[in-house]
């Protein structure tokens, strides 16, 4: 049975940033809010599957987002891809701060440093930095399934288990996903190892 009613408007007004932020940062503002709109929608008819004994609410409408995504992979990939060429950063070894997560403000992607990230993102005491173009560009070409994973991960600091509950997915499949999909991006963006 679908959520309605001030039910619905409580929902909407404790996690719309959270679902904004996480929508915004993959296909970018000019298209996110009409996705936004779909997310909500999509989480509002599809409530009676929410279970709040294996799930929040934030990691329900992530899945919404993510699962509404789906259909704007295309825009998606292609936004990232730009983020990745526009920006001209060196990716060696930085530890980056999401500014939608922190409140500081930046018009480049950046990353939520946390322990699980640590391998892609070097060491902890560089001082924050943008996402070089090499990783993005990486990012963007991988598939929407690997794109998912990684995503909440490094951009929505999402720890395996709430990774695997937003995606319907084991926990034990998540860590293996984030393994490989950790070292694919290592490899492409390790100068004469990845993509040309």
């Amino acid at each position: 049975m679908p959520l309605t009613g001030a039910a619905a408007a409580r929902l909407y007004d404790d996690h719309v940033d959270a679902v904004h932020a996480l929508i915004t940062r993959r296909v970018g503002p000019s298209a996110s809010c009409a996705i936004v709109a779909e997310a909500f929608e999509h989480a509002l008819r599809s409530w009676d599957r929410f279970d709040q004994e294996r799930g929040t609410e934030r990691l329900f409408l992530f899945g919404a987002a993510v699962a509404v995504l789906r259909s704007h992979s295309v825009e998606e990939r292609r936004f990232l891809r730009t983020l990745g060429l526009r920006n001209d950063f060196s990716s060696a070894s930085v530890t980056v701060v999401d500014p939608l997560v922190t409140g500081q403000q930046s018009r480049s992607p950046r990353v939520v440093h946390h322990e699980a990230n640590e391998d892609l993102l070097g060491d902890a005491d560089v001082e924050p930095a943008p996402i070089g173009s090499p990783l993005m560009v990486a990012i963007s070409e991988l598939s929407p399934d690997d794109r998912d994973i990684v995503l909440l991960s490094l951009w929505e600091a999402c720890p395996q288990a709430a990774i695997a509950e937003t995606l319907d997915l084991s926990v034990g499949a998540v860590r293996s996903a984030l393994g490989r999909i950790r070292r694919e991006l290592k490899a492409a963006t390790t100068p004469g190892k990845g993509r040309s």
